[in-house]
């Protein structure tokens, strides 16, 4: 209550007043109308440096996740060090989980042994303060010519520009044999 209270007496009248007599002042004194821009910038007060970071971070998690759907939709554009971080972890939705470039790169090879071809659709892609959330849908044609569709989604913690960790959500029946 007491921070609510702080900051809208920060943003009280008072700033604004002393931004016209700045303003005020300057034309007084002959100033030039720079001069009074000036003025008027220097009343305000600084822009917070976290705001600032958020202003640059959504649109650097926006190139990342836009690499990541073109590497995923173009296999010859995925690469794993360019991707993720050297320690990176990744969780599939059956609950099995790899750490780091070898264990990637071990369950990239697995995921092409069992299918033949993939097509990747991005439903929609949603940016947090360090994550990429896709929706993806797929028709995944499985060794042996079966089709399936799958939808997932992939939830990515980016750090210093790179995945350190994903989760994939979706029903793993979906790629398991059929019964009988």
């Amino acid at each position: 209550m007491a921070r609510r209270s702080a900051s809208r007496s920060a943003r009280g009248s008072k700033p604004k007043r002393a931004v016209r007599k700045a303003g005020a002042a300057a034309k007084k004194a002959g100033a030039a109308p720079r001069a009074a821009k000036a003025s008027r910038a220097a009343a305000s007060p600084p822009a917070r440096e976290p705001a600032a970071a958020a202003e640059r971070e959504p649109s650097s998690l926006a190139a990342l996740a836009r690499k990541l759907v073109e590497a995923t939709l173009d296999e010859t554009k995925f690469s794993i060090p360019d991707l993720y971080s050297a320690d990176a972890v990744s969780v599939e939705g059956n609950g099995n989980s790899v750490r780091g470039h070898a264990g990637l790169a071990q369950k990239l090879a697995m995921w092409n042994q069992m299918q033949e071809g993939t097509k990747w659709r991005a439903r929609s892609i949603a940016l947090g303060r360090n994550l990429i959330v896709i929706e993806w849908d797929a028709d995944v044609t499985l060794r042996g010519g079966r089709v399936v569709q799958l939808s997932e989604v992939a939830v990515h913690e980016i750090e210093k520009g790179k995945i350190v960790s994903e989760r994939f959500y979706y029903d793993p029946a979906a790629l398991a044999p059929p019964a009988g």
